[in-house]
């Protein structure tokens, strides 16, 4: 027989918790660097179709290429990464699942969309998890929080028999830089499920829910009970009667340490009344939104704003975009780099002269681009400075001796070289996108957002 496996989607809220803190990872003691992120831009030459970029690959080859091509390269910091689910606007007439104890609740369809829709943002971005949907109705009474709307447990119990547990806010800078019509920012706490850290310990009981009503009961000539049984103490419940039907179940007590729990309603007049009361997550609803929402997401944003400094040129264009993870440089070596942007590309200062080299040429040093003993691509060339920048650098360059572009045909003399202190093969590309033509320019501004699953 085979094995049976599982990869659990608190394994995908780790994996979204340690690359939100691990843009820049550091040892208390020594103050050591042992984790940074960085955003990389490359690829200036254009594509076979330009309109239609190919899918990156991961093969070798590949991923050596794009070392090859990349020419900046900028820290990404944790404020712009920011774990999101998916994001589900309340909107009246909607049947929204509810939350159970015994129900894979992050169950996925084919586009990768929550099957079970059971948490909402209302329109003051409030984010509610469904405790319970009137057994299927529509939800018409849109939950928010103020002071006064809750009642026991701090639960919102709608005028259309729906219960929502309020579980955070989004923040207003955070929503800017993160929310789209797909994804919205969840905050990590620091709250680790832990069964010793909260009154719920395992798991309280925050709600108890009418299945069916029954009839014939009569509160005020018979006992109506609600017996709570399970392996954790502690919870209780009174019934609420309208027309001999229980129309719900209030619980005075949550308990706790409960995994699982099980209702009875008994009483001398009356019959068939049934509720069923889920079991919390570990600390109780609202403890861990993170994990009790299923996040297995993150958002992460880069920002690189006209030459940053002189660092990028602003008349070129690119196609690919990506993620570094902990790229070395000459002077940190072997902690990874930290500084907060990084000139990739090698610089050639030349002498003056006539004509110009052009952007994605091949320069050479030699007889010939076939026979050169040097050759490199041009990113762009400022004919204020002289100053080729150079990437996919080959060979051994001659100062004092000539440079020739293949394309252009220009000629100067190579005075000076620039190297860069990053080094290029270094570290983890864990993200590419390749993209058509981007144009930068003097004063425009690109930000980026990636989307990384787990």
């Amino acid at each position: 027989m085979a094995n049976k496996n599982l990869l659990t989607n608190a394994a995908q809220v780790i994996q979204v918790e340690q690359t939100y803190y691990s843009p820049v990872a550091i040892i208390p003691t020594n103050s050591q660097v042992i984790s940074t992120l960085y955003c990389f831009l490359s690829h200036i030459d254009p594509w076979e179709d330009d309109n239609n970029p190919p899918e990156p690959t991961q093969d070798q080859q590949y991923l050596k290429s794009i070392f090859k091509s990349i020419f900046v390269a900028k820290k990404v910091t944790t404020n712009q990464i920011s774990p999101v689910i998916e994001r589900i606007d309340w909107t009246s007439g909607t049947v929204y699942s509810y939350y159970q104890d015994d129900v894979d609740m992050f169950q996925k369809d084919s586009y990768s969309r929550l099957f079970l829709k059971f948490y909402v943002r209302n329109r003051y971005d409030q984010v509610f998890k469904c405790l319970w949907n009137n057994n299927d109705g529509e939800s018409t009474d849109e939950p928010f929080f103020q002071p006064g709307t809750y009642g026991t447990n701090n639960i919102y119990t709608a005028a259309d028999g729906y219960k929502w547990k309020y579980m955070y806010t989004i923040d207003v800078g955070i929503k800017q830089k993160f929310m789209d019509s797909d994804w919205m920012p969840i905050p990590i706490g620091q709250n680790i499920p832990n069964p010793i850290q909260t009154s719920a310990g395992l798991g309280d009981i925050e709600v108890i829910n009418v299945v069916n009503g029954g009839s014939g009961y009569d509160p005020a000539n018979a006992v109506i009970s609600v017996t709570i049984t399970g392996d954790g103490t502690g919870a209780t419940g009174t019934v609420e009667v309208a027309n001999g039907e229980i129309t719900n179940i209030i619980v005075n007590n949550t308990g706790s340490n409960y995994s699982y729990a099980n209702v009875a309603i008994t009483s001398a007049l009356g019959s068939d009344a049934s509720a069923i009361a889920p079991v919390s997550p570990i600390g109780g609803h609202a403890f861990d939104p993170i994990s009790e929402l299923g996040c297995s997401e993150v958002i992460v944003t880069c920002e690189f704003n006209g030459s940053e400094g002189g660092i990028i040129p602003t008349d070129i264009d690119y196609r690919q975009v990506g993620l570094i993870i902990n790229p070395t440089t000459l002077s940190s070596y072997p902690e990874p780099a930290n500084g907060s942007i990084y000139k990739v590309s090698t610089d050639f200062v030349v002498s003056a002269g006539f004509g110009v080299f052009l952007n994605d040429e091949y320069i050479y040093q030699g007889p010939s681009l076939e026979a050169a003993t040097f050759f490199a691509k041009v990113v762009s060339f400022d004919t204020a400075s002289n100053t080729i920048r150079l990437i996919n650098t080959q060979g051994t360059y001659t100062v004092n001796a000539p440079v020739f572009g293949h394309s252009s045909g220009t000629t100067r003399t190579l005075l000076s070289v620039s190297l860069p202190d990053f080094q290029s093969f270094s570290g983890y590309i864990s993200y590419i996108e390749n993209r058509a033509a981007i144009q930068r320019s003097s004063d425009g501004i690109e930000q980026f957002r990636f989307l990384l699953g787990f």
